[in-house]
């Protein structure tokens, strides 16, 4: 008996089991190809998933630079602050999303 992740909801399972515990997918029904196709739905969701919050990430980076750039508050104010917060969690939230997404497309 192994432990496997389950294509439906990518939880471990046995790979004796005819459902999935977490997420009841009939496994015992479905062919090898059926299994297959669910897998590589799930990896694309997930990567679109990253993609989404790389799109976010990048909005909230470019939203603190455009407030310092337009706005130009006064340098230690609580503004300048924001701006500045905004743009160092926006910077790293897309770095680390685009190394997950790189991660996730050479798992394949």
């Amino acid at each position: 008996m192994a432990i496997v992740q389950c294509p439906g909801c990518s939880k471990s399972i046995s790979n004796k089991s005819t459902a999935c515990p977490h997420c009841q997918l009939q496994l015992k029904e479905m062919t090898a190809e059926q299994i297959e196709r669910l897998a590589i739905k799930q990896r694309i969701n997930k990567q679109q998933k990253f993609m989404n919050h790389s799109f976010l990430a990048l909005i909230l980076f470019l939203g603190g630079f455009l407030y310092m750039y337009w706005r130009q508050p006064e340098p230690d104010s609580l503004q300048m602050m924001a701006a500045q917060g905004a743009i160092a969690i926006g910077c790293v939230w897309y770095l680390v999303n685009r190394v997950v997404l790189i991660y996730l497309k050479k798992k394949k």
